[in-house]
């Protein structure tokens, strides 16, 4: 789609003249890449309006619904390497292939990594091709990926190949994020070599934001997150696919409500619902697909942790949501 009926489509860009959104062309930032790239003072100065408004019609661009983003790359499926989760994502309509924002939510300790994991080393044994992994905890376990290989029964070459194959990064900032998501996207445009690496997984973006309280630092998440959402769905324009960590807590009974708008009667009782993930609403559209990664419900807790848990689709840009699975989390990856 043209870069103006894109902008026209956003309400900071409905604001813009004829005259304003053709300085664009006559700038030559003709694509959403180019205007992705553009630096936030030309912007400003370009169209007399203040860099807050430029910054919120990136954030609104980057929320646009992806039709158009899908166009450029192939219409490629690439399989978790999981069989429960790729009958969901089917059912769903969002199996798992270029340009896919995903966020993979849970509680702490739920086995989300352990799910990074499992796509990392079956994306890297079924195409061949390297993962970006963005290690944000520096905890990344070389053991961990050992421990699944051996379980495939593979030799001491076969495990070099795909240990080299996973390229792990630590980035303990968003900041860092950003800067390393900037360099990758230079080498896309710069070598083709770099064209193979088709999947980054982030571990976990929440742990950027642990010392992000009060209102003075509220400002500053936001605007982390809405550069950081903006060089992400430029990866996904051209072909990357993202999964990206993220922690989710239960929520305060007090703002549990029965669908008549009025609070429950139980108090005490903690629905599925609760678990809220965390960075606030605007983070939650980022992502086209958001999974929640969920202990099933017992009231006997004194049971061993058997490994069981359920994968739900909380919101869906291309399908319906509220459908699950169940995965079992082993030392051998999620099965």
């Amino acid at each position: 789609m043209d870069l103006k009926l894109m902008i026209l489509q956003t309400c900071t860009g409905k604001m813009l003249s004829e005259y304003q959104l053709n300085l664009l062309r006559k700038n030559n930032i003709g694509s959403l890449i180019d205007f992705y790239d553009a630096d936030e003072t030309k912007l400003h100065e370009l169209w007399a309006i203040n860099i807050q408004s430029v910054r919120e019609l990136k954030k609104e661009l980057s929320l646009l619904p992806k039709c158009c983003a899908n166009a450029g790359t192939p219409d490629l499926k690439y399989e978790t390497g999981i069989e429960n989760l790729d009958k969901l994502l089917d059912s769903v309509e969002q199996p798992f292939g270029p340009g896919r924002v995903w966020e993979l939510c849970g509680q702490p300790g739920v086995g989300k990594t352990q799910l990074l994991y499992t796509l990392a080393l079956n994306f890297t044994w079924k195409h061949n091709q390297p993962v970006l992994f963005i290690d944000t905890k520096r905890e990344f376990s070389c053991k961990r990926i050992q421990d699944m290989l051996r379980d495939k029964g593979t030799d001491a070459k076969a495990w070099e190949r795909t240990m080299k194959r996973i390229q792990v990064v630590q980035a303990a900032t968003v900041a860092d994020i950003n800067g390393l998501l900037k360099s990758f996207d230079q080498h896309l445009t710069e070598t083709r070599a770099s064209m193979q690496t088709k999947l980054v997984l982030i571990d976990s973006l929440a742990a950027c934001f642990a010392y992000h309280r009060g209102r003075r630092m509220l400002d500053a998440r936001n605007s982390a997150l809405t550069d950081l959402a903006c060089r992400i769905r430029k990866l996904a324009f051209r072909g990357v696919a993202f999964v990206i960590g993220n922690v989710s807590f239960f929520g305060n009974d007090k703002d549990v409500c029965g669908d008549d708008g009025e609070k429950d009667g139980d108090d005490e009782e903690i629905t599925r619902q609760q678990l809220e993930p965390m960075l606030g609403a605007y983070w939650s559209s980022v992502a086209t697909l958001r999974l929640s990664v969920e202990l099933p419900e017992t009231e006997d807790f004194t049971l061993q942790d058997d490994g069981l848990r359920y994968m739900y689709v909380i919101s869906n840009t291309y399908g319906p949501d509220g459908e699950h699975c169940l995965l079992r989390i082993t030392d051998a990856g999620v099965v």
